[in-house]
């Protein structure tokens, strides 16, 4: 089941931005989408903030939300080609019903998903103060585009800010939930490893 609700999460992402909805005063850059973005306002707050005078926030405004919405940017990945690459987002959270994350893709050509985490394995819920969350993909050569952003699924609001990019080594354990995937093959059935 988790495998499906990935594939349809990758493919909602890459559908290209929305129209901003009323009442939405979006970061430049940014944009809303996901699988109910009408369920959700996003914005910049200023009274809300982990570091410097904003930050940016993404909050159910129906009653019970029948899906997720996510504030998230497109990017090059010019700089990381052949890297491991870490996305650090500063996450607090209020009364979240299902839950919320950071996530980061990275594509190659034809929409092709290289890379992906959505941290829905390690999901955060409820009522958080300000944390520090990671998320680290490998960025192949033949890689055309980053995506990334936090998420909100289910009622409440999050605020995210500072986020940054930062090239790791190889003893950094990649979080790509698709490399997870390859990773869990059958092997050593007949305990003789």
């Amino acid at each position: 089941m988790k495998k499906y609700y990935v594939a349809i999460f990758v493919s909602i992402l890459t559908m290209t931005s929305l129209p901003i909805l009323a009442g939405d005063a979006l970061p430049e850059g940014w944009f809303k989408a996901g699988s109910a973005p009408s369920d959700y306002k996003m914005g910049v707050d200023e009274s809300v903030t982990f570091d410097g005078s904003k930050s940016a926030f993404i909050e159910s405004n129906s009653a019970e939300s029948k899906g997720f919405g996510t504030l998230m940017q497109n990017s090059s990945v010019e700089d990381y080609l052949g890297e491991r690459v870490q996305l650090t987002i500063y996450i607090k959270t209020q009364d979240v019903s299902g839950w919320t994350g950071g996530w980061f893709r990275v594509d190659g050509g034809k929409k092709k998903t290289l890379a992906f985490d959505n941290m829905n394995n390690r999901p955060i819920k409820k009522s958080t103060e300000w944390a520090k969350y990671t998320m680290v993909l490998n960025v192949p050569a033949n890689a055309t585009k980053m995506a990334y952003g936090v998420l909100l699924n289910g009622n409440g609001k999050v605020w995210f800010d500072n986020l940054s990019f930062e090239i790791v080594d190889e003893n950094t354990p990649v979080t790509d939930l698709y490399a997870t995937k390859l990773q869990m093959k059958t092997k050593n059935l007949s305990f003789e490893f």
